[in-house]
């Protein structure tokens, strides 16, 4: 990697840092949208002509967990992995419950006799999907599932995909029982979002899909959106960071790369006010990126979209982050705080050089399934909120309807509507 100043930066480059890969959405549309018409036509039979294909010869016979699978995950896995889970499950449940909206929002009287409020419900059916192509994640286990609980989800269903063996990850199967999950199934990619939106003999069909994944997977819950709804388009992971003299070099390409290997479309950008924090930034990426198991996506990762910058102030940084819109943003300046008060379009920040990215990703409580791609502009992180709705509610006495009557037989008269105007006079005739 070279530092460039960022008022260098080609409109070429500016493009292609901007976008990250959102473009490979487009490509591969009509290859998901073939495979969601698959599923929403044949259901089961287009899931387990897929699994005969993947795992022949595994003696594959059911897309649906069993309760011995579960228990031979439990022998998999070793007793400092079960004791993370539960740290994580009491972290992430304890910011989580602090979410929880209340159950009825303020009253209004805009007239006398005449009361309008909210309240909240839980989304009865949801789906989650747990990546595990490329990685293994039993932090998004916790990080999708446990805010549906604390939110009263009746029917939580989860998918993910199997590997080489016909099985989901160990890791992944023990943290789901261990938060009580039921309903998991061993489905990946476009198969699983398309059988949690139209539902099959086997697969429950759920009213709002929850989860990040590859490109392959957006593209698919941009297409379910036609039918149910998703949390957000969360696609390849990103991270910025904002650095100025302070910070220490070391740390941010560590924290660079701990989010360039989730894959090889991951994109990593440090803009500075310091030249010199650019420039032993990038010798530290060269010195750690050979000793990391990952080296190859992540190099791959760092060419297509990575990006190390200068600028003059830190206002301009600012700036740029605020276009950019990030995952993840990492504020590593001498005075956090008055920095991020600037930040508007950002999934989750990160205050300080002692606030390393991975923390967010497992063990503060906060959520890692976050909007990508520029979406944090109109997109929350995922919450307890997302597992409900606000539903409006509203009560008129005889002489609230009486004060209102004359607005709402005028507005039914313009608009053609007899019907509405006779529903507010009948009920004042002797």
């Amino acid at each position: 990697m070279q530092a460039i100043k960022l008022k260098n930066l080609s409109p070429k480059d500016y493009q292609r840092i901007m976008a990250r890969s959102a473009g490979d959405d487009r490509t591969i549309m009509p290859q998901v949208r073939k495979t969601m018409e698959l599923v929403k036509q044949t259901g089961d039979e287009a899931l387990y002509a897929d699994a005969a294909k993947r795992f022949a010869g595994q003696n594959f016979t059911s897309i649906k967990v069993t309760r011995a699978e579960i228990e031979q995950a439990y022998q998999e896995v070793d007793q400092d992995f079960i004791d993370s889970i539960r740290q994580m499950i009491k972290n992430i449940t304890a910011v989580q419950a602090a979410q929880l909206p209340k159950k009825k929002d303020r009253l209004v009287q805009p007239e006398t006799g005449v009361s309008v409020w909210r309240e909240w419900r839980a989304i009865e059916k949801v789906g989650l999907y747990i990546p595990g192509g490329k990685a293994i994640y039993p932090s998004s286990v916790l990080m999708s599932a446990i805010p549906a609980q604390i939110a009263g989800c009746k029917e939580i269903v989860m998918c993910s995909p199997a590997r080489g063996t016909g099985q989901i990850p160990a890791p992944t199967l023990v943290a789901a029982d261990m938060i009580g999950l039921t309903e998991i199934f061993k489905l990946g990619g476009p198969l699983a979002i398309a059988a949690m939106t139209y539902g099959t003999a086997t697969v429950p069909k759920v009213s709002k899909i929850f989860g990040a994944g590859g490109a392959a997977v957006t593209a698919a819950k941009m297409l379910a959106l036609e039918t149910i709804s998703i949390d957000m388009p969360a696609g390849p992971s990103e991270v910025f960071v904002i650095a100025d003299e302070t910070a220490n070099p070391a740390f941010i390409a560590a924290d660079l790369l701990a989010d360039g290997e989730h894959g090889n479309d991951s994109a990593c950008v440090l803009v500075t006010t310091s030249e010199r924090i650019a420039e032993e930034t990038i010798l530290e990426i060269e010195k750690q990126v050979p000793q990391l198991a990952t080296a190859a996506r992540l190099t791959e990762s760092l060419e297509k979209f990575g990006l190390v910058a200068v600028v003059e102030t830190l206002a301009e940084a600012i700036a740029f982050a605020n276009e950019y819109a990030p995952e993840h943003i990492e504020i590593m300046t001498q005075d956090p705080e008055a920095v991020v008060t600037e930040i508007t379009n950002a999934g989750s920040v990160f205050l300080g050089n002692w606030t390393a990215k991975s923390a967010g990703d497992y063990a503060t409580g906060a959520n890692h399934v976050l909007p990508t791609g520029g979406m944090a502009k109109m997109y929350p992180p995922l919450g307890v909120d997302c597992y409900g709705k606000w539903m409006q509610v509203q009560r008129c006495t005889k002489a609230g309807l009486g004060k209102i009557r004359k607005t709402i037989e005028t507005l039914a008269t313009i608009e053609e509507l007899p019907a509405h105007k006779v529903a507010s006079e009948i009920r004042f005739r002797k």
